[in-house]
């Protein structure tokens, strides 16, 4: 099994000092209202290597499914996955709103336990929404580029009441180094773990048929 979704989600929660132990006899544990607001972020991120790195999203793809034959009659058929789900997607404006992130508060309470993460259930989930969110913005990178410029510019008009509330909120980075900062991610999952996998042909021509560029 792949651990993008892992790697991603534990990795920005150790960067901001979590699991923390909680009272003198408690254990480590996570805010499970934090690790939500992550896994959107992860959502953003892989959508955004769809729209922007789509041969590095295609890669994803080969990754996650390492152990299919994608020569065989058992390959992943992308194109037929695109074509049923378009439906659904037809309405989503946004990453978020055509994956519809999973919210571990509702399952585990207000925090959950480092061991929750080991759960095969829990890595697979997340695996399920970022490969989503990476089709998604494979099959809509104008789409994507739409949402985030405008979410871009909302964040720029609330600076002054940021200011006003006495708020020190930094800037969002630019719809392209927004793409380079989540080719950045992937590399050091590289480095972490190991190296993509080459994209087989067959993935190639699905993309191709499916009228992506990358």
């Amino acid at each position: 099994m792949s651990i993008f979704g892992f790697f991603f989600v534990t990795s920005l929660l150790r960067e901001a000092g979590w699991p923390r132990r909680q009272g003198i006899l408690g254990g480590k544990t996570y805010d499970t209202a934090l690790v939500d607001i992550v896994i959107d972020q992860m959502v953003d991120w892989a959508a955004a290597l769809g729209a922007g790195r789509p041969r590095l999203a295609l890669q994803i793809l080969a990754e996650i499914y390492r152990d299919r034959n994608w020569e065989s009659a058992d390959a992943p058929n992308v194109k037929e996955f695109i074509n049923s789900i378009q439906g659904t997607w037809s309405s989503a404006l946004s990453p978020r709103e055509a994956v519809q992130p999973i919210r571990f508060a509702k399952f585990f309470g207000r925090s959950m336990r480092p061991d929750d993460f080991k759960d095969s259930r829990v890595r697979m989930a997340l695996e399920q929404q970022l490969l989503e969110a990476a089709l998604w913005g494979l099959a809509n990178p104008d789409r994507f580029e739409t949402w985030y410029k405008s979410r871009l510019t909302h964040h720029e008009s609330m600076f002054p009441t940021y200011r006003r509330m006495g708020l020190d909120v930094e800037q969002l980075p630019t719809l392209p180094e927004f793409f380079e900062f989540s080719e950045q991610i992937l590399r050091d999952y590289e480095r972490d773990v190991g190296p993509l996998p080459s994209i087989p042909s067959k993935l190639i021509a699905d993309a191709q048929a499916l009228g992506w560029k990358f």
